[in-house]
């Protein structure tokens, strides 16, 4: 058995701050964890929200899957990380702030492999990814994360018209993304005009309607203009609305937004778990392959507006957001 790792947080000066977790158990376990970026700077324990959610289910993972009567349901597992983070909230005395106000939740996307006798069963609860045998990419993909993508896509022209300074256009770009169209303008200091904030909302709504024919314009409107602060955490763990998505945030998870894949042990020879700061694959297994791709599409794209559409792109001291590589071959 090979097994390769790579991880770096999105600002590579300051690696302590980075939201991804390992967990590596040979013959047993192997997961990415990527913890949710905080929307508002909470802390744990002087810890970040996403940080410290990655950290409990790392310790969780590690201590469950290590045991001789380890579970084996993912379902199951997923309700024991679950009542691991509803413990942190409570001794920290966040539960019932928790309960009501999203942008204060702890949060954690998993993608976990277990080895079982006879098979390799993969389990997703988020947008990290996992490929077998160097070909199919098992991943959840989020409408949500396209909507606000297209809305930073758009705005970005429109603020190029007022600035030329790369760092000004991405720290605006991220900050419509993150409170949406609906903000008020005055927290742009001059630099966009409610005019160019009304243009970047109707460009947003009618590339996202063009593009999501399946989603009901009044989600993406709600979304467009709320943005990931004020719009986004109603749709987690809610099965009810197509933009509903998993997340390990210490509230049930429904049992229908949890990926469960079964593969047959003997036909898997690459596994290969990564978080989305990876945007787009490696051309072969191993983290130097994934490090190229990386590399690549930051020549290609750094601001992340062209070929690989995001909330949040390059500067020229961070990346868009944490990565981490994981492979095994058996």
């Amino acid at each position: 058995m090979l097994i390769e790792a790579f991880s770096e947080a999105k600002d590579p000066s300051a690696p302590h701050t980075n939201e991804d977790r390992l967990v590596i158990l040979p013959g047993r376990a192997y997961a990415v964890i990527d913890g949710v970026t905080d929307r508002l700077g909470t802390r744990y324990g002087g810890v970040l929200s996403g940080q410290y959610a990655a950290m409990i289910v790392k310790g969780a993972l590690e201590h469950m899957l290590s045991a001789p009567d380890a579970l084996t349901d993912g379902l199951a597992i997923v309700r024991a990380l679950t009542l691991e983070i509803e413990r942190a909230y409570k001794a920290h005395g966040m539960f019932e702030k928790a309960q009501t106000d999203w942008n204060v939740r702890l949060g954690a996307a998993l993608a976990l492999v277990l080895v079982q006798d006879k098979t390799l069963d993969v389990i997703l609860a988020g947008d990290s990814g996992v490929r077998i045998n160097g070909r199919e990419i098992l991943r959840m993909e989020k409408d949500l994360d396209l909507i606000t993508s297209a809305l930073r896509r758009e705005a970005w022209p429109v603020i190029g018209e007022r600035t030329k300074d790369p760092a000004l256009q991405e720290q605006l770009s991220r900050r419509i993304t993150w409170h949406g169209t609906g903000q008020a303008v005055d927290a742009f200091n001059g630099a966009l005009t409610a005019d160019d904030m009304a243009r970047i909302e109707r460009l947003a709504i009618d590339t996202n309607i063009a593009a999501l024919p399946h989603v009901p314009r009044d989600l993406i409107t709600h979304l467009v203009t709320g943005g990931i602060v004020n719009a986004q955490g109603g749709y987690q763990n809610d099965p009810s609305t197509i933009l509903g998505y998993p997340c390990l945030d210490g509230f049930p998870v429904p049992e229908n937004m949890i990926c469960i894949e079964r593969l047959p042990r003997g036909s898997v020879e690459t596994i290969e778990i990564f978080s989305d700061g990876y945007f787009k694959p490696g051309d072969g297994f191993g983290a130097a392959a994934w490090e190229k791709a990386f590399a690549e599409a930051e020549r290609e794209d750094p601001a992340k507006v062209f070929l690989y559409p995001s909330p949040k792109g390059s500067t020229a001291s961070a990346w868009a957001d944490d990565r981490t590589y994981l492979g095994i071959r058996f």
